[in-house]
């Protein structure tokens, strides 16, 4: 890479940013291995990113219009309860959903990890002191509960077909719908899908559908991420990953974002900042898919790199390969396998969108949400993390266009893991693209030759052999409580 990435990195005191990666080869086996790695970087897009605006008092989400709030009693006096601003509805959402996950790796024994419901709820609230989030026990639970009502009617209502999507209702129609309690008077998509990132919207999800000038709804304008496009643009001054925004938008996780930062004593980051995504069917997810990350922040801390975060993106349920359980398993098991991880998480952006995506238009779209709303000040940048099995396929123009390749290459980056005695060398010579920018490639090998693949799993699960130590083992539970795989006892 000819340069060293501008530092210090200065994050941006905004709310979630949207993140995410796909791609069209199938990563089930991730042997990554890191070599030569140069310092050219690729040019970040600088995008602007706006702040949710909140919303009036009668029109709180998960409540009705006719519906604002519940009273609190104090001494002898009620008093209504504060209304929930956006921000600290987004912090009940991340908050909860460590509850879950810790309710969720307990399997059978979830039932016996709070003793109550109080506690359960007074964790939710310990959960959001640091956050700036000062709500009370009960408050929190009613709040909860009003949000996941909404949650649920949205779902049931976006599975109907015939009559648009919740956010593409007329007023008058909403309007009826809210007084007949059928659905909430308003509720952001981005706090949706927040939930529906460990909840699962049961198919409930739909995107906004564009009509042929590449405007949702009513055609006068084009949701671009939180942006909004006057509609006399037309659909080709987009961008694919512009147009691909305006389908689903699904916030990216930034809870171990930034985590490993090494800084010096005034604060600046000592060392540049890389951000790894890893596309692939997670079919289900192995210890060799966790260890590739491991492996790869080793090889560019070598390097004088500092490795931010990492990303799991599951591929979508269009990829149709033999044996793929659905979407939203995969992206459960992967949630319960990084669980413990002090930098990876999962990006479920890629899986949720109406059909496929490719891996430039994942890449671009964590770019986007990472140099474009999070860092204010200098560039983090993002590398496509894999196999060697997947960069051998880049050559095949049947997978693969041409164009991606060269992006991929050029502006983002690759960090490779060699696996079963395959040279990436060798690879990287007899392709031409990836021979021109052999110097954004970094090969790794892995010293312990761990054999582990998701296909050995999924034969093991059907032949009811152990895969204790090969997945984590939430996820055995998990195929097992939901039969997947073929399971047998």
């Amino acid at each position: 890479m000819a340069g060293m990435l501008p530092s210090p990195l200065k994050f941006a005191p905004s709310e979630e940013a949207s993140v995410a990666a796909f791609d069209p080869a199938d990563l089930e086996d991730p042997s990554v291995s890191l070599g030569s790695f140069s310092r050219d970087l690729g040019a970040a897009g600088n995008h602007q990113q706006q702040h949710h605006q909140h919303h009036p008092a009668a029109m709180e989400e998960g409540l009705g219009g006719d519906e604002i709030d519940k009273t609190e009693s104090v001494g002898s006096k009620k008093k209504r309860a504060e209304m929930w601003q956006d921000s600290e509805m987004d912090a009940l959402v991340s908050a909860y959903k460590q509850v879950h996950m810790k309710l969720l790796l307990a399997g059978k024994n979830g039932k016996h990890v709070f003793k109550s419901a109080n506690e359960k709820w007074t964790e939710v609230r310990n959960l959001l002191l640091p956050m700036g989030v000062d709500r009370q026990p009960k408050e929190i639970e009613r709040k909860w509960s009003n949000l996941l009502t909404a949650y649920k009617q949205i779902v049931e209502w976006n599975k109907k077909i015939g009559h648009p999507s919740y956010w593409e209702l007329d007023d008058v129609l909403k309007k009826e719908k809210t007084k007949a309690k059928e659905l909430p008077a308003t509720f952001r998509v981005q706090l949706f899908e927040s939930m529906a990132e460990f909840l699962g919207d049961r198919n409930g999800r739909r995107a906004r559908c564009l009509d042929p000038n590449g405007a949702p709804g009513n055609g006068n304008s084009t949701m671009a991420g939180n942006s909004t496009v006057a509609g006399n643009s037309s659909s080709s001054s987009l961008s694919r990953f512009e147009m691909a925004l305006s389908h689903v938008d699904v916030p990216i996780c930034l809870d171990k974002l930034g985590s490993q930062l090494i800084r010096n004593l005034d604060g600046s980051l000592r060392r540049p900042g890389v951000i790894l995504v890893a596309t692939g069917s997670f079919n289900p997810p192995t210890i060799m898919h966790l260890r590739m990350f491991e492996l790869a922040r080793n090889r560019l801390m070598s390097e004088g790199y500092s490795v931010l975060g990492g990303y799991m993106s599951p591929v979508h349920d269009g990829y149709a390969k033999p044996g793929l359980a659905l979407a939203e398993h995969r992206i459960q098991m992967c949630q319960i396998s990084t669980a413990d991880s002090p930098f990876i998480m999962v990006d479920s952006w890629e899986a949720r969108q109406p059909t496929r995506q490719r891996t430039v238009d994942v890449l671009a779209r964590v770019d986007h949400c990472i140099n474009g709303g999070m860092i204010t000040e200098g560039t983090v940048r993002i590398m496509l993390l894999c196999g060697v099995d997947l960069l051998a396929t880049l050559e095949d123009a049947s997978i693969w266009i041409p164009d991606h390749v060269e992006r991929i290459c050029r502006d983002y980056g690759i960090v490779c893991l060699s696996r079963d005695g395959q040279s990436i060398d060798k690879v990287v010579f007899q392709n031409e693209t990836l021979h021109r920018h052999r110097r954004n490639i970094l090969a790794m090998e892995d010293m312990a030759q761990i054999g582990v693949s998701s296909t050995i799993v999924r034969q093991s699960f059907e032949r009811a052999l152990s895969v204790k130590y090969l997945v984590h083992d939430g996820v055995i539970e998990y195929v097992k409580s939901h039969r997947l795989y073929n399971y047998r006892e």
